[in-house]
């Protein structure tokens, strides 16, 4: 029977209480907790700010951030989180409080994965009781809800929805499916780009399947039927990709064989409760949780109900063995050498902008999620209605209780602690481009990184350029900058400012070890010919920077 909204609907409803059971207390509390503070917890923030920024102030320059003056396209440095932003944006434009903005996409994020892998399975012909299972198994399995903090990776619900357009598209020709299907890769893509690798993986897989089960597939078809509509649903995909590429070719930008991810025990690792002591238990694994760079372990009830689907001749479909393929490949992809696929395949254009090939486990893990539904109703087969309907909801509670890992660990949001040097910045006619100190060693990546970001954050205050910023990449000409700055305010510091047209810089008095403050303010008279004071509170002070660099 096709799918009614009233059916949606309630299933909707479901992962939204269970959404909250799971991320709790940050399901409770959206406006004033973050998950554990980190430097990249931080850049999700900003770059949630400045796109909602950006969409009122220069909707058409988005790609020109304010991050790594002057550099062009920085937004195009790391993930873009535009189509997480369109969602987040009123909740910022009401309330002010990025964190709340960020926190509603990530649990959005986890109700959609599971209703749109419900929808999947059932496209595919699983009874709901038992679409119900996969959904749980994508939305809340350790290797996907345990990315709740990585705004990038946690936002890849439109995978399930595209697929099961693409199915339907498949099946029936009906051209207004293929059109959904473009719709939700494409936002897909102003979501996550890792989120458009899997997804462009997973719907030529599929294509490839079924062209080699004998099913034929003209490519003046899939245009025609695409037509216009289709075409203009991607026109956002192209305008992306050109600033990600321009920005490729300008930081030489090449993916190596370095980035093979986590180490080994990451895969039987999970922080989940009933998890964690079954490893307690094990000689020699009673630290894998403590040791390991992610939890990827998706628990033995979805590996069991996989199998199940696929055990013996007469359990397996075309459609398991699809599925069944598709979880392989990800785990393949995701492991890393002498047996990992990623070493023959990561210098392919659009496989190279995954950063740790351990992250394929999202596209594993809806694999297994879809094989887990498939299973569940293959043990149910000879069962009467209600008695497989008691066998679902007991498989589903067992489910939950193996990935419960609940309450999550948080941190209080302080977004609004920007000091009040910055806010006194935001009062000053733009454009104008700022630098803040002190800086950490750039040798030390934690707290660098981590102060890095927290400089973004104060960018918020006034959006303007920043010399600051935090990706995968670094400008060489700021590798030499922060260097440089470390010395303020001496001479070296002073020309590469004044070189690349920096205005102001922002001095944290309160944040400089006292005998550092002492040499510093002590040097501070002997320069007024290159900055001003122009702002000063006890916690800080802002200089302006004169033009003419001293002869």
């Amino acid at each position: 029977m096709p799918l009614t909204r009233r059916e949606i609907s309630r299933v909707t409803l479901l992962f939204v209480a269970l959404t909250i059971v799971f991320a709790w207390p940050l399901s409770v509390h959206p406006a004033s907790l973050t998950l554990p503070s980190s430097p990249d917890g931080n850049l999700f923030l900003w770059t949630i700010g400045w796109n909602v920024h950006a969409f009122v102030h220069q909707p058409f320059a988005i790609f020109d951030a304010n991050m790594y003056f002057p550099q062009a396209h920085t937004l195009a440095y790391s993930e873009n989180l535009i189509g997480s932003a369109m969602i987040a944006a009123p909740v910022v434009w009401l309330t002010g409080n990025l964190a709340l903005g960020l926190n509603v996409v990530a649990l959005l994020s986890v109700v959609l994965c599971g209703t749109g892998t419900y929808v999947l399975a059932r496209r595919l012909g699983v009874r709901p009781a038992f679409a119900i299972i996969a959904g749980l198994v994508f939305a809340f399995s350790p290797p996907r809800f345990f990315r709740l903090g990585q705004a990038h990776l946690t936002v890849v619900q439109w995978i399930p929805f595209g697929l099961a357009f693409l199915h339907a598209y498949v099946d029936t020709g009906r051209r207004r499916d293929l059109r959904w299907a473009i719709a939700c890769f494409t936002m897909q893509a102003l979501s996550s780009g890792h989120g458009a690798v899997f997804f462009a993986i997973a719907a030529i897989a599929l294509v490839v399947y079924k062209a080699a089960l004998g099913e034929r597939f003209g490519a003046g078809r899939w245009f025609r039927d695409a037509g216009v509509v289709g075409g203009a649903l991607l026109v956002p995909v192209v305008l992306m990709a050109i600033p990600y590429r321009a920005v490729q070719v300008e930081m030489g930008l090449r993916r190596s064989l370095d980035d093979w991810g986590v180490a080994p025990e990451s895969f039987i690792a999970s922080p989940s409760h009933l998890w964690s002591s079954v490893l307690a238990r094990i000689p020699g694994a009673e630290h894998v949780n403590e040791t390991a760079d992610a939890f990827l372990f998706p628990g033995v009830l979805p590996i069991v109900l996989a199998i199940a689907a696929v055990a013996g001749r007469r359990a397996a479909t075309r459609t398991t063995v699809f599925y069944a393929a598709l979880t392989l490949l990800g785990l393949w992809l995701a492991i890393g050498p002498p047996l990992g696929l990623w070493q023959f395949v990561y210098w392919i254009p659009g496989l190279n902008f995954i950063r740790e090939c351990s992250r394929f486990t999202i596209l594993a893990m809806l694999g297994l999620a879809v094989l887990a539904g498939f299973g569940a109703e293959r043990l149910a087969r000879r069962l009467a209605p209600p008695r497989a309907r008691l066998l679902a909801a007991v498989l589903g509670v067992a489910l939950l209780a193996e990935f419960a890992a609940f309450p999550l660990a948080t941190s209080e949001y302080r977004g609004g602690d920007i000091p009040a040097a910055d806010r006194w910045l935001a009062t000053q006619p733009g454009p104008f481009a700022v630098a803040e100190v002190p800086l950490p060693n750039p040798r030390h990546a934690g707290p660098f990184e981590r102060a890095q970001t927290q400089y973004l954050l104060h960018s918020a205050a006034h959006w303007q350029k920043t010399v600051h910023g935090y990706s995968g990449l670094r400008p060489p000409l700021h590798e030499e900058l922060y260097p440089a700055l470390r010395g303020f305010p001496n001479d070296e510091s002073l020309a590469a400012l004044a070189r690349i047209g920096v205005n102001f810089v922002v001095v944290h008095v309160d944040q400089y070890e006292p005998a550092v403050w002492q040499t510093v303010e002590a040097q501070l008279p002997q320069v007024t010919d290159r900055v001003s004071l122009v702002y000063s509170d006890p916690a800080g002070r802002v200089y302006r920077v004169i033009a003419s660099p001293r002869r």
